[in-house]
């Protein structure tokens, strides 16, 4: 499968083309701190091509939903650098979804304080979830000129605390009808200063953000979400393919990792000019790697990647109740359902309590890797194995044998090989390949020499 193949995203590189999509689960403490669970979480689908973490508040004024995470204090930065150090060890990439709610949002979940949004414009039609149950959205108020540029700072001050914490990128939360999106938005933003009126106004806010991102993280490392016909949290636009054109032109302009782009199908009655099929309409107009997301199955976001219409495909809800959703596609086996009802609840339950694949799942052909090595400074290469092991045993892989191997390499008797059996060979390589195995080799420098030999499609 294509989808099983490793590709680039910018200067990111995915040993794989699934990549889990940010999903809020609402299992912060009331600081915006993750703890162990959310370790846990992570580094049970870390197998993933790349993490997106759940969407995580750039303020305390971004906050718009009870226990959600946060990256502005020094407290919730060493929390998630516990996350991305676990990701790592398991040769996982990750970036971090910077996210301010705008009018999403209820004074109940910010200490009695109106949501801000563009214009004071709120949402009709739906109740937002706090602390005391679903209530109707409240009138926002609206932002000073001051108050966005101050929020600009605020993602720029995000992006560089991601960066302590030890992740791979950041995306800018650009969809779902938050904050950047309701810049974009007319009926949103009615706005009369530089950041509303005209598409070009309209669009400020969002390409000032990901100008600042971009100055953080340099060239390859900042992606976006966007969702051009997504109606939902009232967010429709009297031209979308005119406004999110526009936006996708000027982002060409910066060295972006990739555009996670979702696949929202509009109501053909309510809005009958809008495009139909959204990656048709706006994937090809952006000149970097795309990820595509809503709604795919195995089958469908093989197409996706083989045909070239995308590099990349983000699974939501399946990641959450298969961490393992990577063999499962693998294997072509059933995917376990998910419990909505603990999406938000907070605690361990529907969250790391998800199974592994059914005992009786068609078993994968295993692969060997024989790690010859020829030690001559054993002090420094034991610095190597302490990091290896763990490292190697996180990929489901176990020694086999130690010594002569011989018969499974004809005519080599090294004098220290290793027979390494992994689930598949896939794994394997994507062990060996990752970049903690990279830190781990840089260990044992002039410690000894290495011959690895690979070989394909045994079975035990």
């Amino acid at each position: 499968m294509k989808l099983l193949t490793s590709t680039q995203l910018g200067k990111l590189h995915p040993r794989n083309r699934v990549v889990m999509a940010p999903m809020t689960r609402n299992r912060a403490d009331a600081a915006g701190v993750v703890g162990e669970l959310t370790v846990q979480y992570y580094l049970q689908r870390a197998t993933a091509g790349l993490i997106i973490t759940e969407a995580t508040n750039v303020s305390a004024e971004a906050k718009g939903y009870p226990m959600t995470p946060g990256i502005w204090t020094a407290e919730q930065v060493e929390a998630w650098k516990k996350v991305t150090s676990a990701v790592h060890a398991a040769g996982g990439l990750m970036v971090m979804q910077l996210w301010h709610t705008g009018r999403v949002g209820h004074s109940d979940v910010r200490d009695g304080n109106l949501p801000l949004a563009p214009s004071a414009v709120g949402i009709q039609g739906q109740q937002h979830f706090t602390p005391t149950g679903l209530k109707n959205y409240e009138v926002p108020r609206a932002m000073t000129t001051d108050e966005v540029r101050a929020t600009v700072d605020d993602y720029q001050r995000g992006a560089r605390n991601a960066m302590a914490a030890g992740f791979d990128g950041v995306e800018l939360h650009g969809a779902f009808g938050y904050l950047p999106h309701q810049f974009l938005v007319d009926s949103a933003n009615q706005r009369t200063d530089t950041y509303g009126g005209s598409i070009e106004n309209r669009a400020r806010f969002v390409l000032e953000i990901m100008e600042r991102l971009v100055r953080v993280w340099g060239e390859g490392r900042v992606g976006i979400r966007l969702s051009p016909t997504l109606a939902y949290n009232g967010m429709v636009d009297s031209n979308p393919l005119a406004t999110f054109s526009y936006l996708i032109e000027k982002l060409n302009s910066l060295p972006l990792a990739y555009l996670h782009l979702m696949r929202a199908t509009p109501d053909a009655e309510r809005f009958p000019t809008w495009p139909r099929d959204t990656i048709a309409t706006f994937g090809p107009l952006f000149r970097g790697a795309l990820i595509v997301n809503s709604a795919f199955d195995r089958d469908s976001a093989e197409a996706a990647v083989t045909s070239g219409a995308a590099q990349a495909v983000s699974f939501g809800a399946p990641f959450i109740s298969n961490p393992d959703l990577v063999r499962r596609l693998e294997l072509g086996v059933p995917l376990t359902p998910a419990d909505r009802q603990t999406f938000y609840q907070g605690g361990a339950t529907g969250y790391v309590d998800y199974p592994a694949p059914h005992a009786d799942a068609p078993a994968a052909a295993k692969g060997y890797w024989v790690v010859q090595a020829t030690v001559t400074e054993p002090a420094q290469f034991g610095k190597y194995t302490a990091v290896a092991g763990p490292l190697i045993a996180s990929f489901g892989g176990r020694v086999l044998a130690r010594g002569d191997v011989s018969q499974v390499v004809e005519g080599s008797v090294p004098r220290r090989p290793y027979l390494i059996e992994f689930p598949n060979y896939g794994t394997a390589r994507a062990c060996f390949e990752s970049p903690g195995y990279q830190a781990a080799i840089a260990l044992r420098a002039g410690a000894a020499h290495f011959d690895i030999v690979v070989v394909e499609g045994t079975t035990a």
